[in-house]
């Protein structure tokens, strides 16, 4: 039995001998060449300071196109860059040697490894735009006036406080500074509009009405028109001598002039503005030739009803009350509602 044992030990042995054995020499010595070959690129890499935007140098490659086509080298690189090859971005950033196995089998690192620092020496641009104009009380943006450009990005200020609460000129000093800490200067110019003019809010306190009155305009006659308008003269001829109360609305206990023209049409299912100003867009214009009774007489800031022979009704002054009185002479304008 002993021996039959020694006999199959002496086989196993041969077999490994013959078959196993050689198989991690060669693998053996693979590695060892290639770890050997890693320790022995001579190859000095360089550290390289680049501009951003610019192209990697030729001398990062340089010493690789001098070595033969089976060096199994190549060139690995962090750097970012754009689709045209440019460096985008500011930092230091590693480059190294590969050593490639000829069969592919593996890829390490030599120890030739350098650093590449991409850097922005390059002042921000800043152009300042021409001819702005805000409008009042508007968001001011330093943007709104210029604009700064450089690959590393920047940011703008200015020193100046700008108030567009107060129209007029202004001038500015502006101040870019990029990624790199480059600094640029620029002075520029824009104006801040002035203060709207109030416009008369006749859309919400009377437009929306307007269909109303078209709509009983439409349902009279000529003759009933005629007869409406010196039926309204009438009217508001018996409050003569009640008194003016500053808005006020009240025919009897006081009113306005606008207060009291707006409130005598109100009892004929008419609808008039509130603000005298208003008075200027109601109804259609009519010359003084024109004139009939039951029209509104427009002055600046003032308004009354014509009566007929020049005469007018209207809440005049605190002192005088509402009176029955001949036009004043002036500036004036004349409306018809019921037309």
């Amino acid at each position: 039995m002993k021996t039959e044992r020694y006999f199959k030990k002496k086989i196993i042995k041969k077999i490994l001998e013959i078959f196993i054995f050689p198989i991690f020499v060669v693998v053996g010595l693979t590695f060892i060449m290639g770890f050997y070959y890693e320790r022995n690129v001579y190859v000095k890499l360089n550290d390289i300071t680049v501009e951003l935007g610019d192209k990697l140098p030729e001398e990062i490659t340089r010493y690789i196109n001098l070595l033969t086509d089976d060096s199994n080298l190549a060139l690995e690189t962090s750097v970012p860059l754009d689709e045209a090859g440019n460096t985008k971005m500011i930092g230091t950033f590693n480059y190294y040697l590969v050593y490639n196995d000829s069969n592919y089998m593996y890829s390490r690192l030599t120890n030739n490894k350098s650093t590449i620092t991409v850097i922005d020496t390059i002042k921000p641009t800043i152009k300042v735009k021409d001819n702005v104009e805000l409008d009042y009380n508007s968001e001011f943006s330093i943007d709104d006036i210029a604009e700064c450009i450089d690959l590393s990005g920047c940011k703008m200020t200015i020193k100046e406080e700008v108030d567009t609460t107060k129209s007029g000129d202004y001038e500015v000093n502006i101040t870019a500074i990029d990624g790199g800490n480059n600094v640029s200067y620029a002075k520029t110019t824009f104006k801040v509009k002035e203060k709207p003019k109030p416009i008369y809010n006749y859309v919400s306190n009377y437009t929306l009405n307007i269909e109303q009155n078209n709509i009983k305009n439409a349902s009279l006659s000529e003759e009933e028109k005629e007869s409406l308008r010196y039926e309204i003269a009438n009217f508001a001829k018996q409050f003569v001598g009640n008194p003016y109360v500053y808005g006020g609305t009240s025919l009897t206990n006081g009113t306005d002039c606008s207060g009291f023209t707006m409130s005598v049409y109100a009892n004929f299912g008419y609808s008039l503005p509130r603000s005298s100003g208003d008075y200027y867009y109601v109804g259609k214009a009519v010359s003084e030739a024109e004139l009939l009774p039951g029209d509104i007489v427009v002055y600046p800031g003032h308004v009354g009803i014509y009566f007929g022979n020049g005469m007018m009704v209207h809440a005049s002054t605190p002192q005088s009350g509402i009176v029955y009185a001949p036009m004043y002479p002036g500036y004036r304008s004349y409306r018809r509602i019921i037309y």
